[in-house]
């Protein structure tokens, strides 16, 4: 069960590192298993949250390349944001992100709904918005992200050469 923003704690990091085996029970979604720096084993881990999960579909779209951690900034009032800087719309598939703990989960319809808005868009006002900002090329791709998004509505496994998540991963 999804919570909502207004519902995680504005201290706490989105975004966490915890010892292996000390999972919270809920509202925490884990990413993967590995070592720290201290050799210890620790599990990577996510907020399972409406906020956090807008953001992983985001960067489904937006082929986001580079979804640290730190790139979630907690604010005091308990809203999220992603922090963007640049290594997003690319033409090749270069997804690495963080927000893993959805996969193979099914996009809502709200989520569908969003991404659909993003495609139709392209042919009109945000595509005109855009010219000038992402190539060509760029917008072709963005589309057919969508279009791929759409047909195989769900949270995609990684694939491809580059590793899913970037490196450090905070």
């Amino acid at each position: 069960m999804l919570r909502l923003w207004q519902d995680v704690d504005p201290d706490q990091n989105a975004v966490d590192l915890v010892l292996a085996g000390q999972l919270p029970t809920s509202g925490w979604r884990h990413v993967f298993d590995g070592y720290d720096d201290q050799d210890r084993q620790v599990s990577l881990i996510h907020e399972d949250t409406t906020v956090l999960r807008q953001m992983a579909v985001f960067d489904l779209v937006c082929n986001n390349a580079d979804r640290k951690g730190g790139h979630v900034l907690a604010m005091p009032d308990g809203h999220r944001f992603g922090v963007d800087h640049g290594l997003t719309f690319h033409v090749e598939r270069k997804l690495r992100t963080v927000l893993w703990g959805w996969l193979g989960e099914p996009l809502t319809e709200l989520e569908l709904a969003g991404i659909e808005r993003v495609r139709s868009g392209l042919f009109s006002d945000l595509g005109d918005s855009l010219t000038g900002l992402l190539t060509q090329a760029e917008i072709v791709a963005l589309a057919e992200r969508c279009t791929v998004l759409l047909a195989h509505p769900e949270f995609p496994s990684p694939r491809g050469e580059m590793p899913a998540i970037p490196w450090p991963p905070f």
